[in-house]
């Protein structure tokens, strides 16, 4: 993962993709259902950077973690930085992460600004976040608050949706959990087959990617 390493700007930290993160200021262009411009993308970089690089395109804003202290400091600026309070989190792991991160924690959803959860896997085919009821606790994306940070690992990122399915089913030993679906940015992007079953998705999105060992 040493091409995530590059970081630059506020947020820097937002990831800067080796041939082409889009620029700042189209990163943070949301009109729901807008098409972004052509992304190319080179099959040999891997489906980890194709994953970053449609998930960036989308909308989705990407932090690279080199380790558990950078992923409280980001926490803590994207708290500071984008003007948020409460955060709700069913997580036990995550909660230990926020409140390493001084991060106020809310059992309710309606007096919470974010969400933080963690993730079944990050679908590289169309830049997406793969959810489940493991993470959604039964509340729909329309429920929960304006402002999504995810938090996920490596080793999550996979090539398609069939191979992320595939995996849920050996996880839960074919017992497949309800309110499965992917999430993305509001951008819509061109090079996206029509049977994509993504969601495009209005809230605003931060993705922490730390590695598995962390």
């Amino acid at each position: 993962m040493a091409e995530f390493k590059e970081k630059k700007g506020l947020f820097g930290r937002f990831i800067d993709i080796i041939s082409g993160k889009p620029a700042e200021d189209e990163t943070n262009k949301k009109v729901e259902g807008k098409k972004s411009p052509p992304l190319v993308i080179n099959e040999e970089e891997g489906f980890d950077l194709g994953f970053v690089k449609r998930f960036t395109h989308s909308g989705g804003k990407f932090l690279y973690c080199d380790d558990e202290n950078e992923a409280y400091n980001y926490i803590r600026l994207i708290m500071e930085e984008s003007g948020l309070g409460k955060v709700y989190c069913k997580n036990e792991n995550l909660i230990s992460i926020l409140r390493k991160a001084n991060v106020d924690i809310s059992e309710d959803f309606l007096e919470s600004d974010a969400f933080c959860s963690e993730c079944e896997y990050l679908v590289a085919f169309n830049g997406g976040i793969m959810l489940s009821a493991n993470q959604l606790k039964g509340k729909t994306l329309e429920e929960l608050p304006e402002t999504f940070i995810t938090i996920a690992r490596t080793s999550q990122i996979t090539d398609k949706l069939r191979t992320a399915l595939a995996g849920i089913r050996v996880k839960y030993h074919n017992n497949l959990p309800s309110q499965i679906t992917t999430i993305k940015g509001p951008i819509k992007l061109d090079d996206i087959e029509e049977n994509d079953t993504g969601k495009i998705c209005s809230k605003e999105i931060y993705l922490l990617l730390l590695e598995d060992q962390l």
